[in-house]
Protein backbone atom coordinates (compact mmCIF):
# COMPACT_ATOMS: atom_id res chain seq x y z
CA UNK A 1 0.00 0.00 0.00
CA UNK A 2 1.76 3.39 -0.91
CA UNK A 3 0.87 6.86 0.12
CA UNK A 4 -1.07 7.68 -2.63
CA UNK A 5 -3.66 5.51 -1.11
CA UNK A 6 -4.49 8.00 2.20
CA UNK A 7 -4.78 11.00 -0.40
CA UNK A 8 -7.45 9.09 -2.51
CA UNK A 9 -9.69 8.51 0.21
CA UNK A 10 -8.91 12.28 1.43
CA UNK A 11 -9.79 13.26 -2.09
CA UNK A 12 -12.69 10.69 -2.11
CA UNK A 13 -14.27 11.58 0.81
CA UNK A 14 -14.45 15.39 0.00
CA UNK A 15 -15.82 14.48 -3.16
CA UNK A 16 -18.62 12.33 -1.79
CA UNK A 17 -19.35 14.98 0.80
CA UNK A 18 -19.96 17.81 -1.83
CA UNK A 19 -21.95 15.72 -4.35
CA UNK A 20 -23.98 14.22 -1.44
CA UNK A 21 -25.15 17.50 -0.74
CA UNK A 22 -24.98 18.80 -4.13
CA UNK A 23 -27.87 15.72 -5.12
CA UNK A 24 -30.08 17.67 -2.80
CA UNK A 25 -30.45 20.65 -6.05
CA UNK A 26 -30.35 17.07 -8.82
CA UNK A 27 -33.14 15.84 -6.90
CA UNK A 28 -35.56 18.70 -6.63
CA UNK A 29 -34.41 19.95 -10.36
CA UNK A 30 -35.65 15.88 -11.77
CA UNK A 31 -39.25 16.63 -9.32
CA UNK A 32 -39.59 20.23 -10.60
CA UNK A 33 -39.46 18.55 -14.41
CA UNK A 34 -42.60 17.23 -13.44
CA UNK A 35 -45.60 19.35 -13.15
CA UNK A 36 -46.67 20.46 -9.65
CA UNK A 37 -50.03 19.82 -10.59
CA UNK A 38 -49.16 15.58 -11.31
CA UNK A 39 -48.95 13.65 -8.34
CA UNK A 40 -45.28 12.40 -8.47
CA UNK A 41 -46.37 8.64 -8.55
CA UNK A 42 -47.68 9.48 -11.81
CA UNK A 43 -44.70 11.11 -13.38
CA UNK A 44 -41.22 9.11 -14.90
CA UNK A 45 -38.45 11.03 -13.96
CA UNK A 46 -34.76 11.35 -15.94
CA UNK A 47 -32.84 9.92 -12.76
CA UNK A 48 -33.70 7.37 -10.22
CA UNK A 49 -33.04 9.80 -7.81
CA UNK A 50 -34.10 7.57 -4.72
CA UNK A 51 -31.59 4.80 -5.85
CA UNK A 52 -28.74 7.83 -5.74
CA UNK A 53 -29.80 9.01 -2.46
CA UNK A 54 -29.16 5.46 -1.16
CA UNK A 55 -26.18 5.13 -2.88
CA UNK A 56 -24.72 7.92 -1.63
CA UNK A 57 -25.59 7.45 1.52
CA UNK A 58 -24.41 3.96 1.72
CA UNK A 59 -21.11 4.91 0.61
CA UNK A 60 -20.46 7.76 2.95
CA UNK A 61 -21.10 5.07 5.97
CA UNK A 62 -18.59 2.79 4.11
CA UNK A 63 -15.66 5.25 3.51
CA UNK A 64 -16.66 6.76 7.32
CA UNK A 65 -16.52 3.45 9.52
CA UNK A 66 -14.98 1.12 6.58
CA UNK A 67 -12.49 2.54 4.62
CA UNK A 68 -10.73 5.43 6.29
CA UNK A 69 -10.41 3.55 9.99
CA UNK A 70 -8.64 0.85 7.94
CA UNK A 71 -6.19 3.24 6.07
CA UNK A 72 -5.57 4.95 9.56
CA UNK A 73 -5.36 1.97 11.37
CA UNK A 74 -2.33 0.56 8.56
CA UNK A 75 -0.34 3.87 8.76
CA UNK A 76 -0.47 4.26 12.83
CA UNK A 77 0.75 0.62 13.33
CA UNK A 78 4.39 0.42 14.23
CA UNK A 79 6.63 0.74 11.81
CA UNK A 80 9.23 -2.10 12.65
CA UNK A 81 6.29 -4.33 11.49
CA UNK A 82 6.47 -5.65 8.12
CA UNK A 83 3.50 -5.20 5.08
CA UNK A 84 1.90 -8.17 5.61
CA UNK A 85 1.92 -7.89 9.79
CA UNK A 86 0.68 -4.16 8.93
CA UNK A 87 -2.58 -5.46 6.92
CA UNK A 88 -3.16 -8.34 9.26
CA UNK A 89 -2.85 -5.50 12.04
CA UNK A 90 -5.06 -3.27 10.21
CA UNK A 91 -8.25 -5.82 9.85
CA UNK A 92 -8.30 -7.07 12.94
CA UNK A 93 -8.80 -3.59 14.34
CA UNK A 94 -11.29 -2.88 11.39
CA UNK A 95 -13.14 -6.19 12.36
CA UNK A 96 -13.45 -5.06 16.37
CA UNK A 97 -14.90 -1.35 14.60
CA UNK A 98 -17.29 -3.03 12.99
CA UNK A 99 -17.93 -5.59 15.14
CA UNK A 100 -18.66 -2.60 17.42
CA UNK A 101 -20.82 -0.52 15.53
CA UNK A 102 -22.45 -3.49 14.17
CA UNK A 103 -23.73 -4.50 17.58
CA UNK A 104 -25.01 -0.69 18.89
CA UNK A 105 -26.45 -0.45 15.43
CA UNK A 106 -28.14 -4.21 15.19
CA UNK A 107 -29.73 -4.16 19.49
CA UNK A 108 -31.17 -0.16 18.77
CA UNK A 109 -32.49 -0.99 15.15
CA UNK A 110 -33.76 -4.40 17.25
CA UNK A 111 -35.16 -2.55 19.92
CA UNK A 112 -36.69 0.66 18.74
CA UNK A 113 -36.55 0.16 15.12
CA UNK A 114 -39.57 1.32 14.08
CA UNK A 115 -41.82 4.68 13.46
CA UNK A 116 -44.73 5.94 14.94
CA UNK A 117 -47.12 7.57 12.79
CA UNK A 118 -50.15 9.53 14.61
CA UNK A 119 -53.00 8.58 13.40
CA UNK A 120 -56.95 10.14 13.61
CA UNK A 121 -59.83 7.67 13.02
CA UNK A 122 -62.87 8.80 11.91
CA UNK A 123 -66.26 6.83 11.90
CA UNK A 124 -69.01 8.72 9.98
CA UNK A 125 -72.04 6.48 11.03
CA UNK A 126 -72.86 4.28 8.18
CA UNK A 127 -74.11 0.99 8.77
CA UNK A 128 -74.85 -2.13 5.97
CA UNK A 129 -77.92 -1.08 4.22
CA UNK A 130 -79.47 -4.28 5.48
CA UNK A 131 -79.36 -3.83 8.89
CA UNK A 132 -81.27 -0.64 8.46
CA UNK A 133 -84.26 -2.19 6.64
CA UNK A 134 -84.40 -4.83 8.92
CA UNK A 135 -83.82 -3.37 12.35
CA UNK A 136 -84.58 0.19 12.35
CA UNK A 137 -87.90 1.50 13.54
CA UNK A 138 -88.25 4.46 10.88
CA UNK A 139 -87.15 4.70 7.35
CA UNK A 140 -83.80 6.42 7.46
CA UNK A 141 -82.44 8.31 4.60
CA UNK A 142 -79.21 6.84 2.97
CA UNK A 143 -77.62 9.84 3.89
CA UNK A 144 -78.00 10.21 7.44
CA UNK A 145 -76.39 9.07 10.25
CA UNK A 146 -77.35 6.64 12.85
CA UNK A 147 -77.16 7.22 16.67
CA UNK A 148 -73.92 5.40 18.17
CA UNK A 149 -75.19 2.00 19.81
CA UNK A 150 -78.58 2.02 17.95
CA UNK A 151 -80.30 1.69 14.59
CA UNK A 152 -82.06 4.82 15.26
CA UNK A 153 -80.41 7.74 12.62
CA UNK A 154 -79.71 10.91 14.74
CA UNK A 155 -81.47 12.88 12.24
CA UNK A 156 -78.68 14.90 10.73
CA UNK A 157 -76.48 14.44 7.36
CA UNK A 158 -73.90 11.54 8.12
CA UNK A 159 -70.00 13.09 7.41
CA UNK A 160 -66.78 12.11 9.30
CA UNK A 161 -66.49 15.64 11.47
CA UNK A 162 -69.77 14.34 13.34
CA UNK A 163 -69.28 10.96 13.85
CA UNK A 164 -66.70 9.20 16.30
CA UNK A 165 -63.11 10.23 16.37
CA UNK A 166 -60.55 8.29 17.65
CA UNK A 167 -56.86 9.11 17.87
CA UNK A 168 -54.00 5.84 17.72
CA UNK A 169 -50.90 5.73 16.64
CA UNK A 170 -49.73 3.21 13.63
CA UNK A 171 -46.36 2.11 14.52
CA UNK A 172 -44.44 -0.38 11.67
CA UNK A 173 -40.92 -1.24 11.16
CA UNK A 174 -38.10 0.69 9.50
CA UNK A 175 -36.00 -0.69 7.22
CA UNK A 176 -32.63 -1.01 8.34
CA UNK A 177 -30.99 1.31 5.30
CA UNK A 178 -32.89 4.51 6.27
CA UNK A 179 -32.09 3.54 10.08
CA UNK A 180 -28.92 3.10 9.22
CA UNK A 181 -28.98 6.96 7.41
CA UNK A 182 -30.89 8.24 10.76
CA UNK A 183 -28.34 7.07 13.28
CA UNK A 184 -25.74 8.59 11.22
CA UNK A 185 -27.18 11.65 10.51
CA UNK A 186 -28.16 12.25 14.42
CA UNK A 187 -24.52 11.23 15.34
CA UNK A 188 -23.71 13.73 12.38
CA UNK A 189 -25.18 17.00 13.84
CA UNK A 190 -23.49 17.02 17.18
CA UNK A 191 -20.47 17.68 14.79
CA UNK A 192 -22.90 20.12 12.47
CA UNK A 193 -24.17 22.05 14.52
CA UNK A 194 -20.99 23.01 16.16
CA UNK A 195 -18.85 22.87 12.95
CA UNK A 196 -21.40 25.01 10.83
CA UNK A 197 -22.31 27.26 13.68
CA UNK A 198 -18.47 28.31 13.81
CA UNK A 199 -18.09 28.53 10.24
CA UNK A 200 -21.05 30.65 9.58
CA UNK A 201 -18.89 33.20 11.66
CA UNK A 202 -15.65 32.38 11.26
CA UNK A 203 -15.65 31.82 6.98
CA UNK A 204 -16.70 35.53 6.20
CA UNK A 205 -14.82 37.23 9.06
CA UNK A 206 -11.35 35.32 8.71
CA UNK A 207 -11.39 35.91 4.73
CA UNK A 208 -11.92 39.93 5.63
CA UNK A 209 -8.87 39.36 8.30
CA UNK A 210 -6.98 38.30 5.24
CA UNK A 211 -7.73 41.07 3.37
CA UNK A 212 -6.88 43.88 6.15
CA UNK A 213 -3.75 42.30 6.27
CA UNK A 214 -2.68 41.90 2.88
CA UNK A 215 0.52 43.47 2.04
CA UNK A 216 0.16 47.13 0.02
CA UNK A 217 3.33 46.69 -1.46
CA UNK A 218 6.56 44.81 -2.62
CA UNK A 219 10.07 45.81 -1.00
CA UNK A 220 13.52 45.66 -2.00
CA UNK A 221 16.07 42.58 -2.09
CA UNK A 222 17.91 44.51 0.83
CA UNK A 223 15.22 44.67 3.20
CA UNK A 224 14.23 41.12 1.82
CA UNK A 225 17.79 40.11 3.05
CA UNK A 226 17.28 41.87 6.27
CA UNK A 227 14.19 40.29 7.31
CA UNK A 228 14.88 36.71 6.35
CA UNK A 229 17.93 36.83 8.34
CA UNK A 230 15.83 37.91 11.06
CA UNK A 231 13.40 35.01 10.38
CA UNK A 232 16.61 32.81 10.45
CA UNK A 233 17.59 34.46 14.18
CA UNK A 234 14.19 33.82 15.62
CA UNK A 235 14.12 29.98 14.28
CA UNK A 236 17.70 29.55 15.58
CA UNK A 237 16.28 30.87 19.03
CA UNK A 238 13.45 28.55 18.99
CA UNK A 239 15.46 25.51 18.40
CA UNK A 240 17.78 26.99 21.17
CA UNK A 241 14.44 26.40 23.21
CA UNK A 242 13.42 23.46 21.96
CA UNK A 243 16.84 21.69 22.94
CA UNK A 244 16.83 22.82 26.75
CA UNK A 245 13.11 21.61 26.69
CA UNK A 246 14.58 18.44 25.54
CA UNK A 247 16.61 18.41 28.40
CA UNK A 248 14.71 19.32 31.18
CA UNK A 249 11.61 17.31 30.11
CA UNK A 250 12.56 15.24 33.62
CA UNK A 251 13.59 18.10 35.82
CA UNK A 252 10.29 20.27 34.85
CA UNK A 253 6.94 19.55 36.01
CA UNK A 254 4.82 18.29 33.36
CA UNK A 255 2.11 21.39 33.81
CA UNK A 256 5.05 23.85 33.14
CA UNK A 257 6.80 21.35 30.36
CA UNK A 258 3.39 21.26 28.31
CA UNK A 259 2.67 25.08 28.96
CA UNK A 260 6.09 25.35 27.55
CA UNK A 261 5.69 22.92 24.75
CA UNK A 262 2.51 24.98 23.75
CA UNK A 263 4.10 28.05 23.63
CA UNK A 264 6.76 26.63 21.43
CA UNK A 265 4.28 25.20 18.45
CA UNK A 266 2.41 28.80 18.36
CA UNK A 267 6.03 30.42 18.10
CA UNK A 268 7.07 27.84 15.47
CA UNK A 269 3.46 28.91 13.72
CA UNK A 270 3.80 32.41 13.83
CA UNK A 271 7.18 31.83 11.93
CA UNK A 272 5.82 30.04 9.15
CA UNK A 273 2.88 32.59 8.80
CA UNK A 274 5.78 35.34 8.60
CA UNK A 275 8.10 33.43 6.39
CA UNK A 276 5.16 33.00 4.16
CA UNK A 277 4.04 36.86 4.52
CA UNK A 278 7.90 37.46 3.55
CA UNK A 279 7.30 35.27 0.68
CA UNK A 280 4.55 37.36 -0.62
CA UNK A 281 5.98 41.02 -0.48
CA UNK A 282 8.98 39.79 -2.39
CA UNK A 283 8.17 37.53 -5.25
CA UNK A 284 10.75 35.44 -7.19
CA UNK A 285 10.44 33.57 -10.14
CA UNK A 286 10.61 34.35 -13.79
CA UNK A 287 8.10 37.17 -13.74
CA UNK A 288 7.86 38.65 -10.13
CA UNK A 289 5.38 41.76 -11.57
CA UNK A 290 2.95 38.54 -12.68
CA UNK A 291 3.54 37.00 -9.49
CA UNK A 292 2.73 40.12 -7.15
CA UNK A 293 -0.23 41.21 -10.11
CA UNK A 294 -2.07 37.46 -9.15
CA UNK A 295 -1.48 38.39 -5.35
CA UNK A 296 -3.28 41.45 -5.53
CA UNK A 297 -6.38 39.56 -7.17
CA UNK A 298 -6.22 37.05 -5.07
CA UNK A 299 -6.94 39.07 -2.18
CA UNK A 300 -9.34 41.19 -3.97
CA UNK A 301 -11.02 38.16 -4.69
CA UNK A 302 -10.79 37.03 -0.96
CA UNK A 303 -12.73 40.79 -0.48
CA UNK A 304 -15.47 39.88 -3.03
CA UNK A 305 -16.15 35.62 -1.15
CA UNK A 306 -16.26 37.50 2.16
CA UNK A 307 -18.80 39.95 1.12
CA UNK A 308 -20.91 36.86 -0.49
CA UNK A 309 -20.50 34.43 2.05
CA UNK A 310 -21.58 37.52 4.84
CA UNK A 311 -24.90 37.40 2.90
CA UNK A 312 -25.10 33.85 3.03
CA UNK A 313 -24.43 33.42 6.50
CA UNK A 314 -26.79 36.10 6.93
CA UNK A 315 -29.79 34.73 5.01
CA UNK A 316 -29.71 30.85 6.36
CA UNK A 317 -30.24 32.55 9.92
CA UNK A 318 -32.95 34.17 8.74
CA UNK A 319 -34.37 31.29 7.58
CA UNK A 320 -33.74 29.47 10.27
CA UNK A 321 -35.38 32.30 12.29
CA UNK A 322 -38.83 33.27 10.26
CA UNK A 323 -38.98 29.68 8.60
CA UNK A 324 -37.59 26.71 11.39
CA UNK A 325 -38.41 28.59 14.83
CA UNK A 326 -42.36 29.99 14.24
CA UNK A 327 -45.10 27.94 13.71
CA UNK A 328 -46.56 28.25 11.33
CA UNK A 329 -43.73 29.89 9.93
CA UNK A 330 -43.52 33.53 9.60
CA UNK A 331 -42.53 34.26 5.90
CA UNK A 332 -41.47 31.25 3.46
CA UNK A 333 -38.32 33.66 3.05
CA UNK A 334 -35.58 31.68 0.25
CA UNK A 335 -38.51 29.17 -0.54
CA UNK A 336 -40.12 31.98 -2.00
CA UNK A 337 -36.83 33.47 -3.70
CA UNK A 338 -35.84 29.97 -5.44
CA UNK A 339 -39.35 29.83 -6.99
CA UNK A 340 -39.70 33.75 -8.14
CA UNK A 341 -36.44 32.70 -9.75
CA UNK A 342 -37.96 29.69 -11.17
CA UNK A 343 -40.82 31.81 -12.65
CA UNK A 344 -38.31 33.95 -14.48
CA UNK A 345 -35.90 30.89 -15.88
CA UNK A 346 -36.08 26.96 -13.70
CA UNK A 347 -32.28 27.24 -14.39
CA UNK A 348 -31.79 30.30 -11.76
CA UNK A 349 -33.42 28.72 -9.05
CA UNK A 350 -31.63 25.54 -9.52
CA UNK A 351 -28.52 28.05 -9.33
CA UNK A 352 -29.39 29.84 -6.00
CA UNK A 353 -30.73 26.76 -4.28
CA UNK A 354 -27.38 25.14 -4.93
CA UNK A 355 -25.33 27.71 -3.95
CA UNK A 356 -27.27 28.09 -0.33
CA UNK A 357 -26.34 24.25 -0.11
CA UNK A 358 -22.88 24.27 -1.09
CA UNK A 359 -22.71 27.00 1.30
CA UNK A 360 -23.44 24.72 4.24
CA UNK A 361 -20.36 22.24 3.19
CA UNK A 362 -18.00 25.16 2.80
CA UNK A 363 -18.94 27.02 6.39
CA UNK A 364 -18.48 22.53 7.81
CA UNK A 365 -15.74 22.45 6.41
CA UNK A 366 -14.08 25.83 7.67
CA UNK A 367 -15.49 25.29 11.20
CA UNK A 368 -13.68 21.51 10.80
CA UNK A 369 -10.13 22.92 10.51
CA UNK A 370 -11.15 26.07 12.68
CA UNK A 371 -12.50 24.00 16.01
CA UNK A 372 -11.46 20.57 14.78
CA UNK A 373 -13.06 17.74 17.66
CA UNK A 374 -12.81 19.36 20.30
CA UNK A 375 -13.05 17.50 23.73
CA UNK A 376 -13.37 20.02 26.85
CA UNK A 377 -9.73 21.07 27.10
CA UNK A 378 -7.74 19.36 24.39
CA UNK A 379 -8.99 18.92 20.63
CA UNK A 380 -8.55 15.59 18.57
CA UNK A 381 -6.22 15.44 15.61
CA UNK A 382 -6.86 19.21 14.72
CA UNK A 383 -5.91 20.54 11.57
CA UNK A 384 -3.14 22.77 11.32
CA UNK A 385 -1.56 25.01 7.94
CA UNK A 386 1.10 23.13 6.73
CA UNK A 387 1.64 20.73 9.71
CA UNK A 388 -1.25 18.30 9.96
CA UNK A 389 -0.36 14.70 9.08
CA UNK A 390 -2.48 12.33 6.36
CA UNK A 391 -4.03 10.26 9.30
CA UNK A 392 -5.41 13.74 11.21
CA UNK A 393 -6.66 14.54 7.26
CA UNK A 394 -8.77 11.16 7.49
CA UNK A 395 -10.19 11.59 10.95
CA UNK A 396 -11.62 15.42 9.87
CA UNK A 397 -12.84 13.88 6.84
CA UNK A 398 -14.67 11.01 8.23
CA UNK A 399 -16.13 13.97 10.70
CA UNK A 400 -17.05 15.86 7.38
CA UNK A 401 -18.68 12.77 6.22
CA UNK A 402 -20.88 12.87 9.32
CA UNK A 403 -21.68 16.27 9.09
CA UNK A 404 -22.94 15.88 5.32
CA UNK A 405 -25.82 13.76 6.63
CA UNK A 406 -27.42 16.35 8.86
CA UNK A 407 -26.08 18.92 6.25
CA UNK A 408 -29.27 17.26 3.80
CA UNK A 409 -31.74 17.04 6.74
CA UNK A 410 -31.66 20.75 7.53
CA UNK A 411 -31.78 21.74 3.91
CA UNK A 412 -34.57 19.29 3.41
CA UNK A 413 -36.03 21.21 6.90
CA UNK A 414 -34.91 24.60 5.88
CA UNK A 415 -36.57 24.41 1.52
CA UNK A 416 -39.10 22.23 1.93
CA UNK A 417 -42.02 24.02 0.32
CA UNK A 418 -39.29 24.94 -2.23
CA UNK A 419 -38.19 21.00 -2.61
CA UNK A 420 -41.81 19.78 -1.81
CA UNK A 421 -42.08 16.11 -2.82
CA UNK A 422 -38.50 15.61 -3.76
CA UNK A 423 -37.28 11.81 -3.34
CA UNK A 424 -35.45 12.87 -0.13
CA UNK A 425 -38.19 14.03 1.49
CA UNK A 426 -39.48 10.30 1.39
CA UNK A 427 -36.41 9.32 3.41
CA UNK A 428 -36.62 12.58 5.81
CA UNK A 429 -40.08 13.29 6.33
CA UNK A 430 -42.04 10.40 6.35
CA UNK A 431 -39.53 8.45 8.08
CA UNK A 432 -37.12 9.50 9.96
CA UNK A 433 -38.58 12.24 11.82
CA UNK A 434 -41.18 9.70 13.23
CA UNK A 435 -38.68 7.12 14.38
CA UNK A 436 -38.79 5.94 17.95
CA UNK A 437 -36.30 7.89 19.95
CA UNK A 438 -35.31 10.49 17.25
CA UNK A 439 -37.76 11.71 16.46
CA UNK A 440 -38.38 14.70 19.37
CA UNK A 441 -34.96 15.64 18.16
CA UNK A 442 -36.08 16.61 14.92
CA UNK A 443 -39.51 17.78 15.56
CA UNK A 444 -38.62 19.94 18.37
CA UNK A 445 -36.00 21.12 16.53
CA UNK A 446 -32.94 20.39 19.00
CA UNK A 447 -30.26 20.66 16.82
CA UNK A 448 -31.00 23.36 14.55
CA UNK A 449 -31.38 25.57 18.14
CA UNK A 450 -28.43 23.92 19.27
CA UNK A 451 -26.51 25.03 16.12
CA UNK A 452 -28.18 28.30 16.22
CA UNK A 453 -26.68 28.91 19.75
CA UNK A 454 -22.85 28.34 18.33
CA UNK A 455 -23.83 30.96 16.05
CA UNK A 456 -24.40 33.27 18.84
CA UNK A 457 -21.79 32.25 20.65
CA UNK A 458 -18.49 31.93 18.19
CA UNK A 459 -20.12 35.61 17.35
CA UNK A 460 -19.92 36.85 21.28
CA UNK A 461 -16.01 35.69 20.95
CA UNK A 462 -15.23 37.17 18.04
CA UNK A 463 -16.35 40.46 19.24
CA UNK A 464 -14.99 39.75 22.85
CA UNK A 465 -11.77 38.42 21.87
CA UNK A 466 -11.11 40.68 18.99
CA UNK A 467 -7.56 40.73 16.93
CA UNK A 468 -4.66 42.06 18.33
CA UNK A 469 -2.94 45.14 17.18
CA UNK A 470 -0.21 42.19 16.29
CA UNK A 471 -2.81 40.66 13.98
CA UNK A 472 -4.62 43.91 11.99
CA UNK A 473 -0.95 45.11 10.93
CA UNK A 474 -0.21 44.59 7.57
CA UNK A 475 2.52 41.67 6.67
CA UNK A 476 4.91 44.95 5.74
CA UNK A 477 4.16 46.13 9.34
CA UNK A 478 4.64 43.27 11.05
CA UNK A 479 7.71 42.68 9.81
CA UNK A 480 8.86 46.50 11.06
CA UNK A 481 7.54 45.70 14.60
CA UNK A 482 9.80 42.64 14.75
CA UNK A 483 13.21 43.54 13.07
CA UNK A 484 13.18 47.10 13.37
CA UNK A 485 13.10 48.05 9.54
CA UNK A 486 12.49 51.36 8.37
Amino acid sequence: MQAWFPKAVVVLGITLAIWTVLLFPLDTANRHACSSSVPASYCSFTLPAMQLWYSCFIANAALTFVVIPFAMFYYEADSELSTGQRWVHAVMWELATIVTFGLILGICYALVGYVEYPIVGLASGFVPVSELSSNSTSPVPFDYCVVPGTHDYAGQLCDAINGDVTHDTWRLRCSFPVYLIAMSATAGWLLFMVFAGVGMVALPLDMLREFIGRPRATITHSEYIKRAQGLGMRAKDIKDVTDTLKKDREGRGARKWRTAFRRIQQQLLDLEQDSKALELVYPQGEDPDYSWAVTVMLFYLKLLLAMVSAVLSVCWLLQVVLYIFTNPPITPFLNTFFITLDHVFPLFGTVAFTVFCFYLIAVTIKGNTKVGLSLLLFTVRPMKPGATLMNDFLFNVALVLLSTNAAIQFCAQAFALYANESAIHEIWGNQIAHLIGMKYLYQLNVFVYCLFIFVGLTLIFTLIRRPSKWKRLSSEEREEAAYGAT
